[in-house]
């Protein structure tokens, strides 16, 4: 009878190892176990931190961006954080998807051991090698984390939208859009959102309302490439203004509008490439006309951080590149947060937070930013000193 007793309880106990492990194994990479609504936190706050433009591949990923990317994350520790676009870079041409997938491995890994949360759309480069690695084939990596908490209700894999609910969860305090811009058009710039897109944000942003008894629900977006209307927040200038800017686009000087942007350290170092000039995608008249967007923040221009309100009331900004091995401003790679009230969420404040104050060791020389959009400008401005005058003749 004991050896009995003995063999049912030696059972049991490894039936129980079993189910232990089996449990433990369903909290791992891949399994979806937990309630993914993002949710304020019990003091009224919640925090979201915006990273672009990490653009590694594989084994020869920057240390340095990894280091910054976990740093930011210790340091602020968000709710939430948002990768908008240009995650992969497009200078390996003999990347593989083993490549690609270890580019996605190495920023989202960091999260899913602290368990935060992230959510990710892509950018123009994600799209350049779709003949190596496509979108569903992104999602499908991103997907394998468990904190990887975007929805499905979009008509492409990186477009959704996710809301965040009060701290008790009953009700939805504000809304987030992520939104993939696709790659450059065929007549030149990006092409932006397409028609679809914009049906779906216009049909989602209306059933957000109805939902919240006929009020707009306050939203902030994501996206990768700005929208032309940036340009909103520059004036027109001479070459030799202090500041100044050239844009390849329309051959026109600007500088920031100061009765629009925010003087909080952020810097125009580029003339943004944007949706194409002549190309009308009504993302923006739609931001206007159904009033739900209190900020929209791009990536893509990775010297630009500047931030602003058009006279429309629609606020833009970026966050410069967080990665490097493509161009940027030495240590002043960045990370964008924005924290949020759940009393008054459109009272939101947002700051950058550069690698260079962040980190104990410094960037250095970075090779990458030999190869950046603003050394035009450096370059045009030669050009202007000596010729301003006879383009002033042929320009008439």
């Amino acid at each position: 009878m004991k050896k009995i007793l003995c063999f049912i309880l030696s059972l049991l106990v490894v039936l129980s190892l079993g189910t232990c492990a089996f449990a433990a194994d369903a909290g791992a990479v891949g399994f979806d176990t937990d309630d993914k609504s993002l949710k304020f936190n019990d003091d009224g706050t919640f925090k979201i931190l915006m990273i672009n433009d990490s653009q590694d591949v594989g084994k020869n990923v920057q240390k340095k961006m990894i280091d910054f990317l976990v740093k930011a994350v210790e340091t602020e520790k968000p709710d939430l954080v948002v990768f908008v676009g240009d995650q992969l870079a497009d200078v390996y041409p003999f990347a593989t998807a083993q490549d690609y997938a270890l580019s996605i491995e190495n920023i989202c890994k960091p999260l899913e051991d602290r368990g935060v949360p992230f959510l990710a759309t892509l950018g123009n480069h994600d799209h350049d090698r779709a003949n190596v690695l496509n979108e569903e084939g992104q999602y499908e990596l991103y997907n394998r984390f468990n904190m990887n908490y975007a929805s499905e209700n979009g008509p492409d894999p990186f477009t959704y939208n996710v809301e965040v609910k009060t701290h008790d969860g009953r009700q939805t305090a504000f809304n987030i859009y992520m939104m993939d811009t696709n790659n450059k058009a065929t007549e030149g710039g990006y092409s932006g959102i397409t028609e679809e897109q914009l049906s779906w944000y216009n049909n989602t942003c209306a059933s957000l309302k109805e939902a919240n008894g006929g009020a707009v629900v306050p939203s902030i977006l994501f996206q990768h490439i700005p929208v032309k209307e940036i340009y909103k927040l520059f004036k027109e200038c001479d070459w030799n203004t202090p500041g100044a800017i050239y844009s390849r686009r329309d051959t026109k000087w600007y500088v920031l509008d100061e009765n629009k942007v925010v003087n909080d350290g952020g810097t125009l170092g580029e003339a943004p490439c944007s949706e194409n000039f002549d190309h009308i995608t009504g993302q923006y008249q739609a931001w206007v006309k159904n009033g739900d967007i209190m900020g929209a923040f791009f990536g893509h221009d990775h010297v630009n951080t500047f931030m602003g309100t058009t006279e429309d009331g629609i606020k833009m900004g970026y966050n410069g590149g967080s990665g490097f091995r493509a161009y940027g401003d030495m240590g002043r790679r960045t990370v964008r947060v924005f924290e949020f009230k759940e009393n008054d969420v459109t009272d939101y404040e947002t700051r950058l937070v550069y690698h260079d104050d962040l980190m104990a060791q410094k960037a250095g020389f970075v090779l990458a930013d030999f190869f950046s959009p603003s050394l035009l400008t450096t370059a045009m401005k030669v050009v202007y000193f000596f010729f301003g005058w006879a383009i002033k003749i042929f320009a008439k």
